[in-house]
């Protein structure tokens, strides 16, 4: 190994009279590969963050969009469905693409309710094959009230300590900016 490439010597042998043996030991080749860095004790399964419905988008659209960060996994593979806590039925929902974080990978995924529908809890379903136990991870979103809760935007964090609010606050709004426009 060197670098990001692996190397494969090709070797060859011929008999000769009088036992004499000729090696050929010539043929380099340099095969890329990804490396992993990754123990198998090591926990690389999706770690969640949660986004829930903003006081501004129940407000303006009557609906509520939940927002389902997936980080720190390895392999890239991915599955994720939503359903209602209790419901058998897969609900339509967005997604976004896998991408690759250093030596992992993240994505996003959220789902769009009614206003009716913002009263029942819904489920984000994370297949990976690195989930504990090999179960699916079953990630909770609360029922939303309808009463909309005071914010003083002086007490509000514009970001955490990952500044992941700030992301998928850009997220969030150029969604709904877009979304509002095609219809």
């Amino acid at each position: 190994f060197y670098g990001n490439f692996s190397f494969l010597l090709l070797c060859a042998r011929w008999f000769q009279p009088h036992n004499v043996s000729i090696f050929l030991a010539i043929a380099l080749i340099a095969i890329p590969f990804s490396p992993t860095d990754k123990s198998p004790n090591e926990d690389t399964s999706p770690k969640p963050t949660i986004f829930l419905p903003s006081p501004a988008e129940r407000t303006l659209h009557k609906t509520g969009t939940y927002l389902c960060l997936l980080e720190d996994f390895f392999p890239d593979v991915i599955k994720v469905d939503w359903k209602e806590k209790d419901g058998k039925t897969i609900l339509k929902s967005q997604q976004g693409n896998t991408m690759k974080t250093k030596d992992t990978y993240m994505k996003y995924t959220w789902l769009t309710v009614t206003e009716k529908s913002m009263d029942k809890e819904h489920k984000c379903i994370v297949k990976h094959e690195k989930n504990k136990g090999g179960v699916d991870q079953e990630i909770l979103f609360p029922s939303i009230n309808t009463e909309l809760p005071a914010i003083n935007s002086t007490e509000a964090s514009l970001k955490d300590e990952n500044g992941k609010f700030l992301y998928v606050c850009a997220f969030m709004l150029c969604y709904s900016i877009f979304s509002s426009q095609s219809t």
